[in-house]
């Protein structure tokens, strides 16, 4: 049976070299990776999306340091690092947006109707006040 890779000098053959594995596996970064996609699809519910993030930025940097000594799985441990840092930054910016629009006027009103409110009905006038206020 011959083999398909012939050699360049045109005498014995040449056979693909076996692709390099490292030896260790590095299961931290698949770890951030996951906990990192997570915590952004999760962002919307911030009592879990938050804390994986923060689990993904820590997971992340274990990853990259154990990957310094030889295991694989950088890439991995990088992107799942960025994906916990942007998820963080996200959330920031929505909480900074949030206090903001608490604290304009048409927030202050809403808190005022909202304490005065006797009943859910006048609280639902409340929130229909502020977004027709917000709405123009």
């Amino acid at each position: 049976m011959s083999d398909p890779y012939p050699s360049p000098e045109g005498s014995g053959t040449h056979t693909a070299p076996a692709p390099a594995r490292s030896g260790r596996r590095n299961g931290l970064a698949v770890a951030a990776l996951v906990t990192g996609v997570a915590s952004l699809l999760l962002l919307w519910l911030w009592f879990v999306g938050i804390p994986l993030a923060l689990v993904a930025i820590g997971l992340g940097i274990a990853a990259l340091r154990r990957a310094r000594g030889g295991a694989g799985g950088r890439g991995m441990a990088i992107s799942g690092l960025v994906l916990g840092s942007v998820t963080v930054v996200i959330a920031g910016i929505l909480v900074a947006v949030g206090v903001s629009i608490l604290n304009s006027d048409e927030g202050k009103d809403l808190r005022s109707c909202v304490d005065n409110a006797r009943t859910e009905q006048d609280r639902q006038d409340c929130a229909n006040r502020f977004n027709q206020d917000v709405g123009n």
